[in-house]
């Protein structure tokens, strides 16, 4: 079977640097081939397999695909069943910019060097959202490129810093997908308000479970784990405003504000007062 080669020179336009493609059904995608340029895609309704690198794996409504150059890769149809899809592409060195301004804590290793492309699985939310910026592309005027390039940039930014880097340093770290995707979910002030119910919600996995698991990769319990996220978030909350320590540790989820103290101080070594007023020295005066 030939493979082709699709070119960004032909595809991309120079000046937008990306092109935007809602494919309706599998029928309309391109048969084995590869190219010069990145793309992404997302799944957003129906199933295909994807023949990626001499693999086969089914996709389904809300898997986002990050794709490299060289990636060998076309599309089979489910029986009874198409997909819609949408795909964007864009030029390698817009990628290589953004990865440069990402700065070295992005793990481009991680995307580059791992053997197949990686797939993370969006909520029903997260899909509709990315699909609603995506879809913004096609309401930009065909001569207003320099507008296209910025509002392409904008959503590579977003997707790449959001999406891919937590599942690239779980694929890193060889942490089990689910658990990746239930720590970064823990972070959201509503789950870790609610606790361990939260995570055993998220997760479907019974409490003793999730306690084998975490002392696994975590070295410590679900409840130690979430008192960390609380605390941090507090710690942002101290820093980065001027909000009084009894409403921070409230909105931490701290009842007990002896408890809140006894709790940052084991954590970052000092009390919440001394630690805002350390840090505050160091950084540039209030406006």
């Amino acid at each position: 079977m030939d493979i082709v080669t699709l070119r960004a020179e032909i595809g991309i336009d120079p000046e937008a640097e990306g092109h935007y493609r809602d494919i309706t059904g599998i029928g309309n995608t391109s048969g084995i081939h590869t190219h010069d340029f990145y793309e992404f895609f997302v799944i957003v309704e129906g199933a295909a397999y994807h023949c990626v690198n001499g693999k086969k794996e089914r996709l389904e409504e809300g898997d986002l695909v990050f794709m490299r150059p060289r990636d060998v890769h076309y599309y089979e149809p489910l029986p009874d069943t198409d997909c819609r899809l949408i795909n964007l592409s864009f030029y390698e060195h817009t990628l290589t910019d953004l990865f440069a301004y990402l700065g070295a804590g992005f793990p481009q290793q991680a995307f580059h060097s791992a053997p197949d492309p990686i797939v993370v699985h969006l909520s029903r939310q997260e899909k509709r959202l990315l699909q609603d910026r995506l879809t913004g592309l096609i309401r930009i005027p065909q001569r207003d490129k320099l507008r296209f390039r910025t509002m392409l940039r904008s959503i590579l930014a977003e997707t790449y810093g959001y999406y891919f880097l937590p599942e690239a340093a779980a694929e890193r770290d060889g942490k089990p997908e689910w658990l990746s995707r239930l720590c970064k979910e823990m972070h959201d002030p509503v789950n870790f308000l609610e606790g361990i119910p939260a995570m055993m919600r998220l997760s479907g996995k019974s409490h003793a479970h999730l306690c084998r698991v975490f002392r696994q990769w975590e070295d410590q319990s679900p409840l130690a784990y979430l008192n960390r996220v609380k605390l941090q978030y507090a710690e942002n909350l101290l820093l980065g405003s001027d909000r009084s320590v009894l409403d921070i540790a409230l909105e931490a989820g701290f009842g007990n504000l002896g408890h809140f103290h006894k709790s940052f101080k084991s954590l970052f070594g000092t009390t919440p007062q001394r630690h805002r007023k350390l840090r505050q020295t160091k950084q540039a005066p209030l406006v």
